[in-house]
């Protein structure tokens, strides 16, 4: 039993030994240098990869701002004026209402597009205005129409348009 006892003292202490050789020895110098290189290199590389996306980001945020700059200015100058700014161009030969709220305009809408289309001449009668052609058509016939619709296809608003025969004819 003693020998055992001296055998795992003496295997102990080699393993000590050992380690402790380990500890002083560090890596030779060229491998820690082509490793310090290497290392460097990533760093410098990784570097480029953001200086260049955000130069991208940066770029592509001064665009998104250069070209909402006019329509801002535009809505704010309707604004300004007492006038409802246009969601959707209208040419100087259309009248159109002011965007009247549908059943659903309460509902939130994250996006929308104004839709141009005909519907029918006694929809203008359902929301209190008179057909231009007077009251004996207003039951026949179609009138054109922008609607609002959100993102999620419910209609939100509507505005009714009418070409003007005369270009310089006001609403």
């Amino acid at each position: 039993m003693s020998d055992a006892r001296e055998s795992g003292g003496v295997l102990n202490e080699a393993l000590r030994a050992i380690s402790a050789e380990d500890a002083a020895a560090g890596a030779p110098a060229a491998v820690e240098a082509r490793v310090m290189r290497e290392f460097r290199a990533a760093a410098s590389a990784r570097r480029r990869r953001v200086r260049a996306s955000v130069a991208i980001l940066t770029f592509a945020a001064m665009l998104a701002i250069a070209a909402a700059i006019p329509a801002w200015r535009s809505m704010r100058s309707h604004r300004e004026a007492g006038r409802e700014p246009s969601l959707a161009p209208t040419s100087r030969r259309e009248v159109t209402t002011a965007f009247m709220p549908l059943a659903y305009s309460s509902v939130p809408m994250t996006e929308g597009h104004v839709v141009r289309m005909e519907v029918p001449r006694a929809s203008l009668v359902s929301f209190g205005l008179v057909p231009a052609d007077g009251i004996d058509s207003a039951a026949s016939g179609k009138v054109l129409a922008d609607v609002i619709v959100g993102d999620d296809g419910l209609a939100r608003a509507v505005r009714f348009v009418r070409r003007s025969e005369q270009e310089g004819q006001h609403p």
